[in-house]
């Protein structure tokens, strides 16, 4: 059966609804992870970028961008 145009937007609107409901969510997680005693104090205030930041900020490029 063929779906209908109001049917397809309906779908569409809440697949992207919860794209962005998951990229929210990494967005928090990776705030979270820099409010972390890790990353405070004197010697504690950096980030390692290849292997702490990229990792969740390519994922979440990858949310946004392809779903």
């Amino acid at each position: 059966m063929k779906e209908n145009h109001i049917h397809r937007l309906i779908r569409e609107r809440d697949e992207y609804a919860a794209q962005v409901k998951d990229a929210r969510g990494t967005l928090i997680d990776i705030m979270h992870y820099l409010q972390t005693p890790k990353f405070h104090g004197p010697d504690n205030d950096y980030v390692h970028v290849r292997t702490d930041m990229m990792p969740k900020l390519i994922a979440l490029q990858f949310k946004l961008i392809h779903g």
